[in-house]
């Protein structure tokens, strides 16, 4: 079973993420901040990260680029998401190494799914 680690100070969110989740066969282990969130991952390396950028204690970019640091995890998906983006905050999320940026507002439980499923598959062998 794959393990995803949502990191999500926004209790009703991070909820229903998990619900879509776990009802798409994921196992979700929620954080609520930066801090616990880079725990999670190092107690267990999940499959992805659903991500969302303001967070208390450690920010999103700090933990996508701790993310990034850590050993084994520099190809490990991991979502962001947010309602606050400006051009100049996506290109930093992209070179910190975001697999894909969502607007929550405009995210629905069917879309979340699309994208974790998507950015699960395995690549094509080139």
């Amino acid at each position: 079973m794959k393990r995803i680690v949502v990191i999500e100070d926004n209790t009703m969110a991070a909820k229903l993420y998990e619900s879509t989740l776990v009802r798409e066969g994921f196992e979700v282990e929620l954080a609520s901040d930066g801090e616990a969130g880079l725990a999670a991952i190092a107690r267990a390396a999940p499959s992805l990260v659903l991500l969302d950028l303001m967070l208390p204690k450690i920010g999103g970019f700090d933990v996508l680029r701790r993310i990034r640091a850590m050993p084994g995890l520099e190809t490990l998906p991991v979502i962001v998401t947010s309602n606050a983006y400006t051009a100049a905050r996506l290109d930093e999320l992209r070179r910190a190494g975001a697999t894909q940026i969502v607007t929550k507002a405009s995210m629905s439980p069917k879309e979340l799914t699309r994208i974790v499923q998507h950015a699960l598959r395995p690549l094509s062998p080139s």
